[in-house]
Protein backbone atom coordinates (compact mmCIF):
# COMPACT_ATOMS: atom_id res chain seq x y z
CA UNK A 1 0.00 0.00 0.00
CA UNK A 2 1.50 3.40 -0.71
CA UNK A 3 2.06 5.90 1.99
CA UNK A 4 -0.93 8.14 -0.52
CA UNK A 5 -3.43 5.51 0.75
CA UNK A 6 -2.28 4.79 3.84
CA UNK A 7 -2.88 8.29 4.68
CA UNK A 8 -6.89 8.05 3.20
CA UNK A 9 -7.63 5.12 5.06
CA UNK A 10 -6.55 6.35 7.98
CA UNK A 11 -8.68 9.43 7.59
CA UNK A 12 -11.68 7.19 6.90
CA UNK A 13 -11.20 5.57 10.06
CA UNK A 14 -10.71 8.71 11.92
CA UNK A 15 -14.16 9.82 10.49
CA UNK A 16 -15.38 6.36 11.72
CA UNK A 17 -14.23 7.04 15.04
CA UNK A 18 -15.60 11.06 15.36
CA UNK A 19 -18.73 9.57 16.31
CA UNK A 20 -17.44 7.74 20.00
CA UNK A 21 -15.56 10.80 20.40
CA UNK A 22 -18.10 12.96 19.70
CA UNK A 23 -20.83 10.68 22.03
CA UNK A 24 -17.71 10.66 24.61
CA UNK A 25 -18.32 14.53 24.69
CA UNK A 26 -22.14 14.18 25.10
CA UNK A 27 -22.18 12.04 27.93
CA UNK A 28 -19.58 13.80 29.87
CA UNK A 29 -21.89 16.87 29.43
CA UNK A 30 -24.61 15.35 30.53
CA UNK A 31 -22.82 14.17 33.74
CA UNK A 32 -21.95 17.63 34.30
CA UNK A 33 -25.21 18.95 34.04
CA UNK A 34 -26.42 16.93 36.78
CA UNK A 35 -22.87 17.32 39.12
CA UNK A 36 -21.03 20.31 37.82
CA UNK A 37 -18.55 19.22 40.81
CA UNK A 38 -17.62 16.02 39.29
CA UNK A 39 -14.07 16.40 38.67
CA UNK A 40 -13.43 13.30 36.92
CA UNK A 41 -16.44 13.44 34.11
CA UNK A 42 -14.44 17.50 33.16
CA UNK A 43 -10.91 15.56 32.94
CA UNK A 44 -12.75 13.21 30.34
CA UNK A 45 -14.03 16.04 28.63
CA UNK A 46 -10.47 17.86 28.15
CA UNK A 47 -9.20 14.36 26.90
CA UNK A 48 -11.42 14.09 23.92
CA UNK A 49 -10.91 17.97 23.26
CA UNK A 50 -7.35 17.56 24.07
CA UNK A 51 -7.10 14.36 21.32
CA UNK A 52 -9.18 16.29 18.85
CA UNK A 53 -6.88 19.24 19.45
CA UNK A 54 -3.82 17.04 18.43
CA UNK A 55 -5.30 15.04 15.67
CA UNK A 56 -7.38 17.05 13.59
CA UNK A 57 -5.06 19.10 11.57
CA UNK A 58 -3.38 15.72 11.03
CA UNK A 59 -6.02 14.18 8.90
CA UNK A 60 -7.00 17.58 7.16
CA UNK A 61 -9.47 18.91 9.90
CA UNK A 62 -8.03 22.17 10.85
CA UNK A 63 -11.16 23.45 12.05
CA UNK A 64 -11.74 20.62 14.50
CA UNK A 65 -8.53 21.06 16.07
CA UNK A 66 -9.05 24.85 16.80
CA UNK A 67 -12.37 23.82 18.72
CA UNK A 68 -10.58 20.68 20.43
CA UNK A 69 -7.55 23.36 21.68
CA UNK A 70 -10.24 26.35 22.71
CA UNK A 71 -12.19 23.75 24.46
CA UNK A 72 -9.24 22.11 25.96
CA UNK A 73 -7.87 25.60 27.40
CA UNK A 74 -11.13 26.45 28.99
CA UNK A 75 -11.56 22.72 30.85
CA UNK A 76 -7.58 23.58 32.38
CA UNK A 77 -8.50 26.48 33.70
CA UNK A 78 -11.33 25.10 35.57
CA UNK A 79 -9.11 22.10 36.49
CA UNK A 80 -6.46 24.63 37.70
CA UNK A 81 -8.57 26.80 39.69
CA UNK A 82 -10.79 23.83 41.18
CA UNK A 83 -13.69 25.25 39.32
CA UNK A 84 -17.13 23.75 38.29
CA UNK A 85 -17.84 24.89 35.11
CA UNK A 86 -21.04 26.91 34.60
CA UNK A 87 -24.21 26.38 32.90
CA UNK A 88 -23.51 28.74 29.85
CA UNK A 89 -19.92 27.31 29.85
CA UNK A 90 -21.60 23.51 29.40
CA UNK A 91 -23.86 25.41 26.52
CA UNK A 92 -21.15 26.31 25.30
CA UNK A 93 -19.16 23.03 24.67
CA UNK A 94 -22.53 21.48 23.70
CA UNK A 95 -22.52 24.09 21.18
CA UNK A 96 -18.77 23.19 20.00
CA UNK A 97 -19.73 19.48 19.99
CA UNK A 98 -22.54 20.65 17.24
CA UNK A 99 -19.98 22.45 15.30
CA UNK A 100 -17.27 19.73 15.47
CA UNK A 101 -19.83 17.11 14.29
CA UNK A 102 -20.46 19.57 11.24
CA UNK A 103 -16.92 19.31 10.74
CA UNK A 104 -16.72 16.28 10.22
CA UNK A 105 -19.73 15.90 8.11
CA UNK A 106 -18.11 18.98 5.89
CA UNK A 107 -15.13 17.48 6.15
CA UNK A 108 -16.06 14.44 4.47
CA UNK A 109 -17.68 15.52 1.60
CA UNK A 110 -15.13 18.13 0.48
CA UNK A 111 -11.43 17.27 1.71
CA UNK A 112 -8.56 18.60 -0.38
CA UNK A 113 -5.11 18.16 1.38
CA UNK A 114 -4.19 21.67 2.30
CA UNK A 115 -0.41 20.44 1.53
CA UNK A 116 0.55 17.58 -0.20
CA UNK A 117 2.20 15.36 2.11
CA UNK A 118 4.96 12.99 0.10
CA UNK A 119 5.43 9.54 0.84
CA UNK A 120 8.62 8.94 3.87
CA UNK A 121 11.15 7.44 1.54
CA UNK A 122 13.19 4.72 3.46
CA UNK A 123 17.00 4.67 3.00
CA UNK A 124 18.20 3.02 0.09
CA UNK A 125 20.37 0.07 1.43
CA UNK A 126 23.16 0.42 -1.11
CA UNK A 127 25.04 -2.99 -3.23
CA UNK A 128 27.52 -5.12 -1.05
CA UNK A 129 31.15 -4.15 -2.78
CA UNK A 130 33.24 -8.23 -3.35
CA UNK A 131 36.44 -7.86 -4.55
CA UNK A 132 37.28 -11.57 -5.48
CA UNK A 133 40.92 -12.48 -5.84
CA UNK A 134 42.33 -15.33 -7.43
CA UNK A 135 44.42 -15.96 -9.99
CA UNK A 136 41.90 -18.74 -11.71
CA UNK A 137 39.89 -16.91 -13.97
CA UNK A 138 37.34 -19.95 -14.34
CA UNK A 139 36.69 -19.26 -10.63
CA UNK A 140 36.75 -15.12 -10.76
CA UNK A 141 33.99 -15.59 -13.53
CA UNK A 142 31.95 -18.32 -11.21
CA UNK A 143 32.07 -16.83 -8.38
CA UNK A 144 31.41 -13.31 -9.87
CA UNK A 145 28.34 -14.85 -11.42
CA UNK A 146 27.16 -16.33 -8.30
CA UNK A 147 27.46 -13.07 -5.67
CA UNK A 148 25.64 -11.18 -8.54
CA UNK A 149 22.63 -12.91 -8.43
CA UNK A 150 22.75 -11.93 -4.86
CA UNK A 151 22.70 -8.78 -6.00
CA UNK A 152 26.42 -8.14 -4.86
CA UNK A 153 28.73 -5.70 -7.23
CA UNK A 154 31.77 -7.75 -7.77
CA UNK A 155 35.11 -6.77 -9.53
CA UNK A 156 38.02 -9.00 -9.45
CA UNK A 157 41.61 -9.04 -9.38
CA UNK A 158 44.06 -12.06 -10.13
CA UNK A 159 47.17 -10.80 -8.02
CA UNK A 160 48.38 -8.22 -5.18
CA UNK A 161 49.28 -5.46 -7.34
CA UNK A 162 45.87 -5.56 -9.04
CA UNK A 163 43.65 -6.24 -6.03
CA UNK A 164 45.78 -3.14 -4.34
CA UNK A 165 45.35 -0.78 -6.95
CA UNK A 166 40.71 -2.42 -6.86
CA UNK A 167 41.58 -1.59 -2.88
CA UNK A 168 42.77 2.09 -3.80
CA UNK A 169 40.30 2.88 -5.86
CA UNK A 170 37.20 2.27 -3.66
CA UNK A 171 37.60 0.08 -0.30
CA UNK A 172 35.05 -2.78 -0.73
CA UNK A 173 32.93 -4.27 1.93
CA UNK A 174 33.90 -7.89 1.81
CA UNK A 175 37.05 -9.65 -0.45
CA UNK A 176 37.57 -13.58 -0.94
CA UNK A 177 40.97 -13.99 -1.22
CA UNK A 178 43.06 -17.15 -2.47
CA UNK A 179 45.85 -18.60 -0.35
CA UNK A 180 48.41 -18.68 -3.45
CA UNK A 181 48.61 -15.61 -5.44
CA UNK A 182 50.73 -15.69 -8.39
CA UNK A 183 53.29 -12.70 -7.06
CA UNK A 184 52.78 -13.27 -3.24
CA UNK A 185 51.17 -15.18 -0.54
CA UNK A 186 47.45 -14.61 -0.18
CA UNK A 187 48.33 -14.28 3.49
CA UNK A 188 50.52 -11.55 3.72
CA UNK A 189 48.03 -9.47 1.12
CA UNK A 190 45.16 -9.79 3.71
CA UNK A 191 47.68 -8.75 7.06
CA UNK A 192 48.57 -5.72 4.56
CA UNK A 193 45.40 -5.28 3.72
CA UNK A 194 44.37 -5.26 7.59
CA UNK A 195 47.12 -2.20 8.10
CA UNK A 196 45.47 0.05 5.67
CA UNK A 197 43.05 3.17 6.71
CA UNK A 198 39.78 1.50 6.99
CA UNK A 199 41.64 -2.14 6.18
CA UNK A 200 39.49 -3.45 9.32
CA UNK A 201 36.09 -3.14 8.46
CA UNK A 202 35.76 -5.67 5.58
CA UNK A 203 34.69 -9.34 5.11
CA UNK A 204 37.58 -11.35 4.30
CA UNK A 205 37.12 -14.82 3.40
CA UNK A 206 40.33 -17.19 2.63
CA UNK A 207 40.09 -20.06 -0.28
CA UNK A 208 42.71 -22.53 -1.04
CA UNK A 209 43.50 -26.29 -2.64
CA UNK A 210 45.71 -26.20 0.89
CA UNK A 211 43.94 -28.46 3.73
CA UNK A 212 46.75 -28.95 6.53
CA UNK A 213 45.40 -27.33 9.84
CA UNK A 214 48.47 -25.05 9.97
CA UNK A 215 47.05 -23.20 6.91
CA UNK A 216 43.26 -22.93 8.59
CA UNK A 217 44.74 -21.21 12.22
CA UNK A 218 47.50 -19.08 9.56
CA UNK A 219 44.05 -17.28 7.75
CA UNK A 220 42.69 -16.20 10.88
CA UNK A 221 46.17 -15.18 12.14
CA UNK A 222 46.60 -13.17 9.53
CA UNK A 223 43.29 -11.24 10.05
CA UNK A 224 40.83 -13.51 7.59
CA UNK A 225 36.89 -14.19 9.14
CA UNK A 226 36.88 -17.48 7.66
CA UNK A 227 38.90 -20.24 5.26
CA UNK A 228 37.38 -22.29 2.97
CA UNK A 229 39.34 -25.40 0.98
CA UNK A 230 38.97 -26.21 -2.62
CA UNK A 231 36.59 -27.17 -4.28
CA UNK A 232 34.33 -24.92 -2.22
CA UNK A 233 31.01 -25.20 -1.48
CA UNK A 234 29.91 -21.98 -2.71
CA UNK A 235 26.23 -21.91 -1.44
CA UNK A 236 28.23 -22.10 2.36
CA UNK A 237 30.57 -19.91 1.28
CA UNK A 238 27.82 -17.10 0.07
CA UNK A 239 25.67 -17.80 3.23
CA UNK A 240 28.78 -17.07 5.25
CA UNK A 241 29.88 -13.89 3.19
CA UNK A 242 26.31 -12.35 3.66
CA UNK A 243 25.73 -13.33 7.34
CA UNK A 244 29.43 -11.41 8.01
CA UNK A 245 28.32 -8.10 5.50
CA UNK A 246 24.89 -8.11 7.10
CA UNK A 247 26.34 -8.27 11.23
CA UNK A 248 27.11 -4.12 11.02
CA UNK A 249 23.51 -3.22 8.93
CA UNK A 250 21.98 -2.62 12.16
CA UNK A 251 18.44 -3.69 12.69
CA UNK A 252 16.13 -1.43 12.11
CA UNK A 253 15.70 0.99 14.52
CA UNK A 254 12.81 0.28 17.20
CA UNK A 255 10.69 3.22 18.42
CA UNK A 256 8.39 3.22 21.42
CA UNK A 257 5.47 6.22 20.57
CA UNK A 258 3.69 6.31 24.05
CA UNK A 259 0.39 8.19 23.28
CA UNK A 260 -3.05 7.06 24.46
CA UNK A 261 -4.88 8.63 21.33
CA UNK A 262 -5.42 5.86 18.90
CA UNK A 263 -5.68 8.12 15.96
CA UNK A 264 -2.45 10.07 16.54
CA UNK A 265 -0.84 6.67 17.25
CA UNK A 266 -2.07 5.24 13.84
CA UNK A 267 -0.56 8.39 12.50
CA UNK A 268 2.86 8.66 14.20
CA UNK A 269 3.12 4.58 13.56
CA UNK A 270 2.28 4.82 9.93
CA UNK A 271 5.02 7.40 9.27
CA UNK A 272 7.98 5.59 11.05
CA UNK A 273 7.06 2.25 9.26
CA UNK A 274 7.08 3.67 5.94
CA UNK A 275 10.26 4.91 7.03
CA UNK A 276 11.56 1.47 8.08
CA UNK A 277 11.69 1.69 11.66
CA UNK A 278 10.14 -0.87 14.27
CA UNK A 279 6.89 0.85 16.44
CA UNK A 280 5.63 0.04 19.34
CA UNK A 281 2.92 1.56 21.04
CA UNK A 282 2.44 2.18 24.53
CA UNK A 283 -1.51 3.73 25.07
CA UNK A 284 -1.32 2.43 28.88
CA UNK A 285 1.37 4.16 30.95
CA UNK A 286 1.20 1.69 33.45
CA UNK A 287 2.59 -0.68 30.77
CA UNK A 288 5.54 1.63 29.66
CA UNK A 289 8.18 -0.14 32.44
CA UNK A 290 7.41 -3.57 30.68
CA UNK A 291 7.70 -2.06 27.51
CA UNK A 292 11.14 0.14 28.22
CA UNK A 293 12.44 -3.27 29.13
CA UNK A 294 10.88 -5.51 26.40
CA UNK A 295 11.39 -3.94 23.29
CA UNK A 296 14.61 -1.86 24.13
CA UNK A 297 13.42 1.66 21.72
CA UNK A 298 16.07 3.37 20.66
CA UNK A 299 14.03 6.71 21.15
CA UNK A 300 11.36 7.08 22.71
CA UNK A 301 8.01 10.04 21.20
CA UNK A 302 6.31 11.03 24.52
CA UNK A 303 2.63 12.90 24.86
CA UNK A 304 2.95 15.05 27.95
CA UNK A 305 -1.27 14.53 28.33
CA UNK A 306 -1.77 11.18 29.49
CA UNK A 307 -4.36 9.57 31.50
CA UNK A 308 -3.26 9.21 35.22
CA UNK A 309 0.47 10.19 34.87
CA UNK A 310 1.90 12.59 32.68
CA UNK A 311 5.00 12.09 29.59
CA UNK A 312 6.71 14.19 32.25
CA UNK A 313 7.08 11.92 35.15
CA UNK A 314 7.78 8.75 32.73
CA UNK A 315 10.77 10.57 31.41
CA UNK A 316 11.74 11.63 34.75
CA UNK A 317 11.54 7.72 35.75
CA UNK A 318 13.49 6.92 32.90
CA UNK A 319 16.81 9.55 33.46
CA UNK A 320 16.38 7.81 37.00
CA UNK A 321 18.14 4.59 35.70
CA UNK A 322 22.21 4.68 34.02
CA UNK A 323 20.82 2.01 31.23
CA UNK A 324 18.42 4.68 29.88
CA UNK A 325 20.99 7.79 30.10
CA UNK A 326 21.59 7.77 26.13
CA UNK A 327 17.80 7.41 25.18
CA UNK A 328 16.50 9.71 23.25
CA UNK A 329 12.97 10.64 23.82
CA UNK A 330 11.16 13.46 21.97
CA UNK A 331 8.01 15.05 23.46
CA UNK A 332 4.62 15.56 21.55
CA UNK A 333 2.63 18.47 22.64
CA UNK A 334 0.17 21.42 21.52
CA UNK A 335 1.05 24.92 20.20
CA UNK A 336 1.03 27.31 23.12
CA UNK A 337 1.82 25.08 26.16
CA UNK A 338 5.13 26.93 26.71
CA UNK A 339 5.11 25.50 30.50
CA UNK A 340 5.14 22.13 29.52
CA UNK A 341 7.92 22.49 26.73
CA UNK A 342 9.92 24.33 29.97
CA UNK A 343 9.25 21.10 32.14
CA UNK A 344 10.28 18.64 29.46
CA UNK A 345 13.49 20.04 29.19
CA UNK A 346 14.03 19.84 33.05
CA UNK A 347 12.71 16.17 33.00
CA UNK A 348 15.42 15.39 30.78
CA UNK A 349 14.11 15.81 26.84
CA UNK A 350 15.76 15.55 23.77
CA UNK A 351 13.31 17.59 21.40
CA UNK A 352 10.13 18.75 21.21
CA UNK A 353 7.54 18.70 18.21
CA UNK A 354 4.42 20.44 17.96
CA UNK A 355 1.30 18.77 16.71
CA UNK A 356 0.67 18.34 14.37
CA UNK A 357 3.60 17.28 13.65
CA UNK A 358 4.77 17.13 9.81
CA UNK A 359 5.92 13.88 8.57
CA UNK A 360 9.03 15.04 7.22
CA UNK A 361 10.11 16.69 10.36
CA UNK A 362 9.01 13.89 12.43
CA UNK A 363 11.38 11.59 10.50
CA UNK A 364 14.21 13.74 10.09
CA UNK A 365 14.25 14.65 13.81
CA UNK A 366 14.02 10.91 14.75
CA UNK A 367 17.04 9.78 12.52
CA UNK A 368 18.90 12.90 13.52
CA UNK A 369 18.69 11.60 17.52
CA UNK A 370 19.10 8.43 16.93
CA UNK A 371 21.82 8.76 15.17
CA UNK A 372 23.37 10.78 17.83
CA UNK A 373 22.48 8.20 20.52
CA UNK A 374 24.37 5.30 19.03
CA UNK A 375 27.33 7.51 18.48
CA UNK A 376 27.30 8.19 22.09
CA UNK A 377 26.53 4.68 22.87
CA UNK A 378 29.31 3.61 20.83
CA UNK A 379 32.03 6.05 22.63
CA UNK A 380 30.75 4.88 26.02
CA UNK A 381 31.14 1.05 25.01
CA UNK A 382 34.94 1.86 23.87
CA UNK A 383 37.65 2.17 26.19
CA UNK A 384 39.59 5.43 25.60
CA UNK A 385 43.05 4.41 25.17
CA UNK A 386 42.97 0.89 23.77
CA UNK A 387 39.61 1.82 21.54
CA UNK A 388 38.65 -2.01 22.34
CA UNK A 389 35.02 -2.79 24.51
CA UNK A 390 34.96 -1.84 27.99
CA UNK A 391 34.34 -4.39 30.91
CA UNK A 392 30.79 -3.70 30.95
CA UNK A 393 30.42 -3.63 27.14
CA UNK A 394 32.30 -7.06 26.74
CA UNK A 395 30.04 -8.42 29.61
CA UNK A 396 27.17 -7.72 27.77
CA UNK A 397 28.17 -9.66 24.42
CA UNK A 398 29.62 -12.36 26.25
CA UNK A 399 25.99 -12.46 28.10
CA UNK A 400 24.23 -12.65 24.84
CA UNK A 401 26.88 -15.04 23.40
CA UNK A 402 25.82 -17.78 26.63
CA UNK A 403 22.01 -17.42 26.03
CA UNK A 404 22.36 -17.96 22.23
CA UNK A 405 24.17 -21.30 23.14
CA UNK A 406 21.65 -22.36 25.54
CA UNK A 407 19.04 -21.98 23.05
CA UNK A 408 20.85 -23.13 20.07
CA UNK A 409 23.86 -25.01 20.63
CA UNK A 410 25.38 -25.56 17.83
CA UNK A 411 27.84 -22.90 17.37
CA UNK A 412 31.58 -23.80 19.16
CA UNK A 413 32.20 -20.32 21.25
CA UNK A 414 35.76 -19.68 23.35
CA UNK A 415 36.96 -17.41 26.25
CA UNK A 416 40.18 -16.42 26.19
CA UNK A 417 41.72 -14.24 29.06
CA UNK A 418 44.89 -12.46 28.56
CA UNK A 419 47.51 -11.12 30.93
CA UNK A 420 50.24 -8.91 30.38
CA UNK A 421 52.90 -10.76 31.95
CA UNK A 422 54.85 -8.49 35.01
CA UNK A 423 53.46 -5.35 33.94
CA UNK A 424 54.00 -3.64 37.00
CA UNK A 425 57.49 -3.46 36.25
CA UNK A 426 56.96 -2.01 33.07
CA UNK A 427 55.37 0.87 34.63
CA UNK A 428 57.83 1.09 37.98
CA UNK A 429 60.84 1.31 35.37
CA UNK A 430 59.72 2.79 32.25
CA UNK A 431 56.76 4.89 33.55
CA UNK A 432 53.07 4.75 32.71
CA UNK A 433 52.90 6.29 29.41
CA UNK A 434 55.36 3.85 28.15
CA UNK A 435 53.17 1.28 29.84
CA UNK A 436 50.05 2.67 27.64
CA UNK A 437 51.59 2.35 24.97
CA UNK A 438 52.10 -1.34 25.58
CA UNK A 439 48.65 -1.81 26.21
CA UNK A 440 48.03 -0.36 22.89
CA UNK A 441 50.48 -2.18 20.91
CA UNK A 442 49.10 -5.37 22.80
CA UNK A 443 45.27 -4.00 21.41
CA UNK A 444 46.26 -3.23 18.25
CA UNK A 445 47.52 -6.82 17.45
CA UNK A 446 44.21 -8.12 18.30
CA UNK A 447 41.98 -5.89 16.66
CA UNK A 448 44.25 -6.73 13.33
CA UNK A 449 44.68 -10.68 13.53
CA UNK A 450 41.27 -11.37 15.23
CA UNK A 451 37.97 -11.92 12.87
CA UNK A 452 35.69 -9.38 12.52
CA UNK A 453 33.02 -11.41 14.81
CA UNK A 454 34.95 -11.64 17.51
CA UNK A 455 34.38 -9.53 20.13
CA UNK A 456 37.64 -8.03 21.85
CA UNK A 457 37.35 -5.91 25.62
CA UNK A 458 39.80 -4.50 27.44
CA UNK A 459 38.73 -6.36 31.11
CA UNK A 460 41.15 -4.40 33.21
CA UNK A 461 44.13 -2.85 33.82
CA UNK A 462 46.36 -4.94 32.18
CA UNK A 463 43.94 -7.53 31.19
CA UNK A 464 42.64 -8.70 28.17
CA UNK A 465 39.39 -10.39 26.64
CA UNK A 466 38.16 -11.86 23.46
CA UNK A 467 35.04 -13.85 22.38
CA UNK A 468 35.57 -16.40 19.73
CA UNK A 469 32.90 -17.87 17.72
CA UNK A 470 33.00 -21.30 15.82
CA UNK A 471 36.84 -21.88 16.23
CA UNK A 472 37.37 -25.15 18.21
CA UNK A 473 39.94 -25.68 21.58
CA UNK A 474 42.75 -26.65 19.59
CA UNK A 475 42.62 -24.22 16.26
CA UNK A 476 41.69 -21.65 19.96
CA UNK A 477 45.42 -22.64 21.26
CA UNK A 478 47.10 -22.33 18.48
CA UNK A 479 45.94 -18.95 17.58
CA UNK A 480 46.74 -17.44 20.74
CA UNK A 481 49.79 -19.09 20.38
CA UNK A 482 50.77 -17.33 17.27
CA UNK A 483 49.67 -14.01 18.34
CA UNK A 484 52.06 -14.55 21.92
CA UNK A 485 54.77 -15.15 19.49
CA UNK A 486 54.36 -12.60 17.24
CA UNK A 487 54.26 -10.03 20.12
CA UNK A 488 56.75 -10.84 22.22
CA UNK A 489 59.28 -10.19 19.16
CA UNK A 490 57.68 -5.86 19.08
CA UNK A 491 60.34 -4.15 19.96
CA UNK A 492 58.82 -1.27 22.63
CA UNK A 493 60.95 1.85 23.28
CA UNK A 494 61.70 3.48 26.82
CA UNK A 495 61.98 7.11 27.25
CA UNK A 496 65.88 6.71 27.00
CA UNK A 497 65.39 4.68 23.75
CA UNK A 498 66.17 1.50 25.55
CA UNK A 499 64.63 -1.26 23.53
CA UNK A 500 62.64 -4.10 25.57
CA UNK A 501 59.59 -6.44 25.13
CA UNK A 502 56.76 -7.91 26.82
CA UNK A 503 55.01 -11.10 26.61
CA UNK A 504 51.46 -12.41 28.07
CA UNK A 505 49.76 -15.01 29.02
CA UNK A 506 46.24 -16.58 28.21
CA UNK A 507 43.61 -18.80 29.64
CA UNK A 508 40.77 -20.25 27.03
CA UNK A 509 37.63 -21.97 28.21
CA UNK A 510 35.50 -23.47 25.71
CA UNK A 511 31.61 -22.67 26.10
CA UNK A 512 29.10 -25.69 27.04
CA UNK A 513 25.27 -25.63 27.33
CA UNK A 514 25.40 -25.84 30.72
CA UNK A 515 27.69 -23.14 31.86
CA UNK A 516 26.23 -20.11 32.97
CA UNK A 517 28.45 -16.60 32.59
CA UNK A 518 30.25 -16.84 35.84
CA UNK A 519 31.15 -20.47 35.08
CA UNK A 520 32.59 -19.83 32.02
CA UNK A 521 34.64 -17.00 32.80
CA UNK A 522 35.98 -19.01 36.04
CA UNK A 523 36.80 -21.61 34.25
CA UNK A 524 39.01 -19.11 31.69
CA UNK A 525 40.11 -17.67 34.88
CA UNK A 526 41.75 -20.69 36.33
CA UNK A 527 43.43 -22.08 32.50
CA UNK A 528 44.86 -18.17 32.89
CA UNK A 529 46.15 -18.69 36.53
CA UNK A 530 47.67 -22.14 35.70
CA UNK A 531 49.81 -20.26 32.42
CA UNK A 532 51.15 -17.32 35.09
CA UNK A 533 51.81 -20.37 37.87
CA UNK A 534 53.65 -22.28 34.99
CA UNK A 535 56.26 -19.50 34.21
CA UNK A 536 54.22 -17.32 32.42
CA UNK A 537 54.16 -16.23 28.47
CA UNK A 538 52.11 -19.63 27.34
CA UNK A 539 48.77 -20.32 26.34
CA UNK A 540 46.86 -22.55 28.54
CA UNK A 541 42.77 -24.32 27.60
CA UNK A 542 40.59 -25.84 30.30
Amino acid sequence: MSWEDTLKELREQYIRGSSERLANIDRALDILEIQPTDENALRDLRRVFHGLGGSGKTYGFDQVTEIGLWCEQECDHLLKDKIAPTLSQLNRWRQSSEELRKAFELGRRDYQPAEKISEPAQVALQPFQILVIDDDPDICRSLSSLLQDEGMIVRTANNKASALEAIDQLMPDGMIVDVLLGDDSGYELVELIRNLPGGDAPAILMISTLSRFHDKVESLSCGSDGFFEKPVDWEVLTQRLRYLLLRDRHDPPRILSVEDDEDQAAFLRAVLQSAGYQVRVCGDPNQFEADLISFRPDLVIMDIILPEITGIDLVRYIRQHEQYTTLPVLFLSMQGQMKDRIETVRAGGDDHLVKPVAPGLLLSTVAARIERSRFLRSLMDRDGLTKLLTHTAFLERARAVVGQKTRKGHRNAVLVLIDLDHFKKVNDTYGHMVGDRVLAGLASLLRRRLRQTDTIGRYGGEEFAVLIDDLKKSEAVRLMNRLLEEFSHFEHRAPNGKSFYVTFSAGIAMLNRRMSLGQWIEATDKALYAAKNDGRSRVFAA
